[in-house]
């Protein structure tokens, strides 16, 4: 393994929470070599090699001045990309595995239809905001349906870590910039703004290097994550962010630095694409042989074992999350050492307090050493309202916060989330 690490941020030493952040990464050797190799028989020879979501970091602090908590997403067709930056540095950097494909791969299974003709539904439909009439747009809502459903995975995984940021640094993010092939998704910028409560904007780069690109369409969304690397290769000064070529893989000095900027952009912007290109059909060729191999038999396990499960989108990746949710409960209810209640406990006080009559339904808990997070819904906002109440009631808590409540899609009930003080 190659490894390389960089700090996030310092802290004062004064215990583990007021300590430094570090970001650390790692890459099979087998897997740099061969990435050079590739690099090298098109004559470059790279002089950075680090994480995309740094990457897109880099193109970000270049065009975009400011100090407040971003959140910067490259969303691919197999994996995405978040990094989150605060006061200019990345205080956050995270790679989940949803993309685009997904969404394809789910409408594809909705539909009964095959995967073509499933990703140019994707692309021609989008996201559909409001109601449509006619069976042409009967049949796009559809689409645009089971485009949100598929959806949902790369939603949790996402709303988790902005989240568990928020939480852990105790500020909020202000703005999602998007990127990658799959941010072109009609209409996904809104949808994520709606869901998310946040502004969102796609990540650019200056039209004038769009223009050294021609014939290359939706290079905008495209290449800002190759932009970044290359500015990172072009920094003289320390920047922050990883490099694993060192070792055995170290930068050769015959490097000629004599080799125009321009030209050393343009190449490695080209050769990103192209090989994003390449690795996104080698990739799609080979997940979907061996998909159709084991499928029958991981969905056949993974209903034996979560028998209760009607939404089945990507069993291996919801195994996973259900085996570290699982993780995360046993390590909650267990309470810890200096602890006067457990999770458990103060689940027990809160349902004790909310009187029967109230139609009240709690389908999320989270709790950490300070805060606790409800999440659920209601008939109206007023039963919404004597729930805070009843909740202030409890000596325990601090400070009680509907942080949200809004009609659910179907205008029936109210989705809520209260935060607790603790």
């Amino acid at each position: 393994m190659v490894i390389d690490q960089f700090i996030l941020s310092k802290g004062n030493g004064a215990g583990p929470e007021h300590g430094s952040s570090v970001c650390v990464a790692l890459i099979k050797k087998e897997t740099l070599k061969d990435h050079i190799d590739s690099l090298k028989g098109a004559y470059i020879d790279p002089k950075v090699i680090e994480l995309e979501s740094l990457a897109l970091y880099h193109t970000y602090t270049e065009w975009y001045k400011t100090e407040d908590t971003v959140a910067l997403l490259d969303i691919g067709a197999s994996r995405s990309n978040l990094c989150i930056v605060s006061k200019g540095k990345p205080g956050y950097v995270r790679t989940f595995n949803r993309g685009g494909n997904g969404i394809t791969s789910t409408i594809q299974d909705n539909l009964g239809i095959g995967f073509e003709e499933a990703e140019e539904k994707k692309i021609s439909t989008g996201i559909i905001l409001y109601e449509t009439t006619g069976v042409e747009e009967d049949d796009k809502e559809t689409v645009s349906s089971v485009i949100k459903k598929g959806l949902d995975p790369f939603m949790t995984e996402l709303k988790q870590s902005l989240h568990a940021y928020e939480i852990q640094y105790n500020e909020p993010v202000t703005k999602l910039y998007i990127a990658g092939g799959s941010s072109r998704l009609i209409n996904i910028d809104k949808f994520l703004g709606n869901e998310l409560d946040l502004e969102v904007e796609h990540l650019s780069v200056p039209n004038e290097m769009l223009q050294k690109l021609p014939g290359v369409e939706g290079a905008g969304t495209l290449i800002p994550t190759g932009v970044g690397l290359v500015l990172r290769g072009a920094q003289k000064k320390h920047a922050s962010g990883l490099n694993f070529r060192k070792g055995e893989y170290f930068y050769g000095k015959e490097v000629k630095e004599s080799t125009g900027r321009i030209l050393y952009i343009i190449a490695a912007i080209i050769v990103v694409i192209l090989l994003g290109s390449i690795d996104f059909y080698s990739r799609y060729q080979d997940r979907m042989t061996r998909h159709q191999q084991i499928k029958s038999d991981i969905r056949k396990a993974y209903i034996e074992t979560f028998p209760g499960t009607t939404n089945i989108v990507s069993e291996n990746q919801q195994l996973k999350s259900a085996v570290e949710e699982l993780k995360k409960k046993v390590t909650a209810l267990g309470g810890g050492k200096n602890r006067e209640m457990g999770a458990l406990d103060l689940l027990n006080t809160i349902n004790e307090k909310i009187p029967k009559e109230l139609q009240v339904n709690i389908n999320d808990f989270f709790m950490d050493k300070s805060k606790i997070r409800l999440q659920g819904n209601s008939d109206s906002f007023e039963n919404v309202e004597r729930l805070k109440k009843e909740l202030e009631g409890i000596t325990l808590f601090k400070k009680v916060d509907v942080s949200e409540a809004k009609l659910s899609a179907d205008q029936k009930l109210v989705k809520f989330r209260i935060i607790i003080d603790l």
